[in-house]
């Protein structure tokens, strides 16, 4: 773990990570909600991760739904940042090759979905740019999952936010196995140079694609339960500590591709810097 400005003694360090410690307690979960018979709403917001969605089995309302675990290419120029940030990881050189590819994941959505989907969702709150409220959500097509179907196909990559999937019966899978699947999916679609890889000229490796940090949005959160922290180098495994439910840590960047880097303020005002799960951060 690092310490701005100076460093403590290791037994100093525990004794501030002690002060951070709470009971076990975990906030629950949102339970899973099943959306039947949906047909995709036509708006011009709609891509290939967002769109706006009519349930069969509830009439009252439309929704828009964000998909779990991938993010597909930027369709059009209004966020130059978020395009660079697409282009860096399939190393596309020309910022229209990355909206080449996300006109393509949108059509691919589109069509995918024509014939009617399930959507499950927690209604956990997927922010976004457009008024109406957005929620993170699974969404399947007999058997087929619309996320990993886009990663297979090269027009999504592996990256946002997740969830634990072993409580809903169509996946029936922990997070971390559903994060590796999708590793495995999209290694299989840059070796084939499918979708945005088709653009790209980064070689595919095997060893790049299980071994690289995942990455991830500079985000702050706040913790729902107790949390191991890790020090910074990712080859030390054991525990510095424990950090509280209800603290704020600030998620820095993907350090692994199962921990992030993290920064937090103990209750003395002293600013801290160590690894954390991204299961632990609900990330």
């Amino acid at each position: 773990m690092h310490k701005n400005h100076s460093s403590l003694p290791r037994l100093v360090l525990a004794a501030a990570l002690l002060a951070l410690v709470a009971p076990a307690d975990a906030f629950a979960a949102k339970k899973w909600r099943e959306y039947t018979d949906c047909q995709m709403i036509q708006n011009s917001a709609n891509d290939g991760d967002s769109f706006h969605v009519k349930a069969g089995n509830i009439k009252s309302k439309t929704y828009l739904f964000r998909l779990y675990f991938v993010d597909t290419p930027e369709s059009e120029k209004s966020l130059p940042e978020r395009l660079q940030e697409q282009a860096d990881y399939y190393g596309i050189a020309d910022l229209a090759d990355v909206v080449k590819a996300g006109k393509e994941a949108s059509k691919f959505t589109a069509d995918f979905l024509m014939n009617g989907f399930t959507v499950h969702s927690r209604l956990s709150d997927a922010l976004g740019r457009s008024a109406k409220d957005r929620d993170y959500a699974m969404v399947m097509v007999g058997n087929l999952d619309l996320g990993a179907e886009l990663v297979r196909n090269g027009l999504a990559r592996v990256y946002g936010t997740g969830t634990d999937l072993s409580e809903l019966a169509p996946y029936g899978k922990s997070e971390d196995f559903w994060w590796k699947r999708l590793r495995g999916a999209e290694l299989e679609a840059k070796q084939a140079k499918r979708g945005a890889w088709a653009y790209s000229g980064a070689p595919a490796s095997r060893l790049d694609a299980l071994f690289a940090p995942r990455q991830v949005d500079e985000q702050d959160v706040i913790l729902a339960r107790p949390i191991y922290l890790y020090p910074l180098d990712p080859r030390n495994v054991q525990p510095l500590g424990q950090l509280k439910a209800g603290l704020t840590v600030r998620v820095l960047k993907g350090a692994t591709p199962d921990k992030a880097q993290v920064r937090f303020t103990s209750s003395s005002g002293q600013v801290y810097e160590g690894l954390a799960r991204f299961v632990d951060l609900g990330l």
